[in-house]
């Protein structure tokens, strides 16, 4: 796959459609915002409603006037209470992930609070009363008190938007096209580099083709579209760690061969594996030994993943520097997810502001990553062809110039090396013969001539061959061929 200017252009025109597309729909999304409620956080999630309503009315909830509130991961459950003045009817409070469970009260005729409608993250888009959306709408009762309580155990933010059936399902939409699409996209990656593993045979697109698989999954799961998911998948749950393990453990197996970096760079092929080792190993058994305390365990994951990715991304950018040209598709691809990894966590950790360009970023950074390794692994076979060229090339010139130094030893053998051979031979039958001393002077000075001139033309054939290296590079085969002689003159003798 050779990668040229029209190939970015494709690329770079379907992200400027994907973009105009969620705009529009995003334009079409106008819900209200509560930017004035109150909460109470309960770590535990131990209070009942009795309990929660007895707090709400001793004023021990928080009072807050934000569009947006952010939580950490021990936060487990959060209780909400605002008012609604408008005859809203469907609420969104965030995305699924950030979702365990939610129940929304409302209050009766005697001033009490009464369930009216519970989400359950595990049950999905199949709960009555709920729209048919992945992301969540709760349906309201119009104007009055409510009381919501939400269950997670994430870094996340919550904005509680409300709206009619129309803005919400508009809204929905436009968060659902982004992942639904991001989706697609991988899968059409993936399909196509199973097509080039099947046709090249090269084992460098299987780790590739499981962090394809592993990102398909993984990035709209953390962005709020889960397409399937059970409680031990959760983050701030044991066995999250176990399966978020797949994408390190394939990602560091394909850098580590695309990179070349056992023999590029030993010493990051080294800390690449220890970090590795950290993350598939050791990690998921802290975490699912509960030792740790849940806000040290995120901790040490997010500095340990940190480390990890900054590592591939330097790995990268040093076997580039120092001449490994294919490198530059890796290091613009991970610099791309590595920037939407950052942004992501910065925002819901509540450093920097929550929007909706933070939360595609996510989707566009790891979507241009694949395409960008995609390239890389494209332009790693094109080198191999050149490579594979070049290698036959040389092959065929040695070839062409062995044929060319035995074709010149078999003129010398057959015309030069026999001219004097045959002279030796005449002069020596001429001798047997009786003939004066001036002849027999004549002849002998003849045959050494002749015989110093066989001697001229074996040393330049033996000269030949070194020049040329044959008798240092096949010393063993000389021998062997010399013996096979030394035998084959034996059995002449005999």
């Amino acid at each position: 796959m050779k990668v040229t200017i029209r190939h970015l252009s494709c690329f770079l025109i379907s992200l400027s459609v994907w973009g105009a597309i969620t705009s529009s729909y995003a334009e079409e999304a106008k819900l209200s915002v509560v930017s004035e409620f109150s909460y109470l956080l309960d770590a535990e999630g131990s209070l009942t409603l009795k309990e929660a309503t007895d707090l709400l009315r001793q004023q021990q909830f928080v009072s807050v006037s934000s569009e947006l509130i952010n939580f950490s991961i021990q936060d487990s459950v959060i209780w909400f209470a605002f008012n609604l003045s408008s005859q809203e009817e469907y609420l969104n409070i965030g995305n699924e992930s950030t979702v365990w469970t939610a129940t929304l009260y409302a209050k009766d005729s005697l001033s009490d609070y009464q369930s009216i409608v519970t989400y359950d993250h595990l049950m999905g888009a199949q709960q009555s009363g709920l729209l048919p959306f992945r992301t969540l709408g709760i349906p309201l009762n119009g104007a009055q008190d409510y009381l919501l309580r939400v269950s997670a155990r994430r870094h996340r933010n919550y904005s509680l938007k409300t709206g009619d059936l129309s803005a919400m399902t508009s809204f929905l939409i436009q968060k659902e096209i982004i992942p639904v699409a991001f989706i697609a996209f991988m899968l059409c990656i993936f399909i196509y580099n199973v097509f080039l593993l099947v046709s090249t045979k090269d084992f460098i697109f299987i780790p590739y083709l499981v962090y394809v698989m592993f990102v398909a999954y993984a990035v709209p799961f953390h962005g709020g579209y889960v397409l399937f998911s059970k409680s031990w998948m959760w983050q701030g749950v044991p066995f999250y760690t176990i399966w978020t393990s797949i994408g390190y453990l394939s990602g560091a197996i394909f850098a580590i061969m695309y990179l070349d970096l056992r023999n590029t760079a030993r010493h990051f092929a080294q800390w690449i594996t220890f970090l590795t080792v950290m993350l598939v190993v050791v990690v998921p058994l802290l975490d699912a030994s509960l030792m740790v305390p849940i806000g040290t365990m995120a901790k040490i994951v997010s500095i340990t993943s940190l480390l990890f990715n900054l590592s591939l991304w330097g790995s990268a950018v040093y076997v580039w520097v120092n001449g490994l040209a294919h490198a530059k598709f890796y290091v613009t691809g991970w610099l791309f997810a590595i920037s939407s990894m950052v942004l992501f966590i910065l925002s819901t950790n509540g450093i920097i502001p929550y929007n909706s360009f933070v939360e595609q970023s996510f989707y566009y950074g790891f979507a241009i990553e694949a395409v960008l390794f995609a390239f890389a692994l494209g332009d790693r076979m094109n080198i191999l062809k050149r490579e594979k060229r070049a290698l036959e090339k040389a092959h065929i010139n040695y070839i062409t110039e062995q044929n060319r130094l035995l074709a010149k030893q078999s003129f010398m053998n057959s015309h030069m090396l026999r001219a004097p051979l045959s002279r030796i031979m005449g002069l020596t039958n001429l001798l047997k013969y009786p003939n004066s001393a001036d002849e027999h002077e004549h002849f002998v000075g003849l045959i050494e001539k002749s015989t110093e001139e066989m001697d001229g033309i074996a040393k330049k054939m033996s000269a030949m061959l070194e020049e040329h290296g044959y008798l240092d590079q096949y010393q063993e085969d000389f021998e062997s061929v010399k013996q096979s002689i030394y035998k084959d003159l034996e059995k002449d003798r005999k």
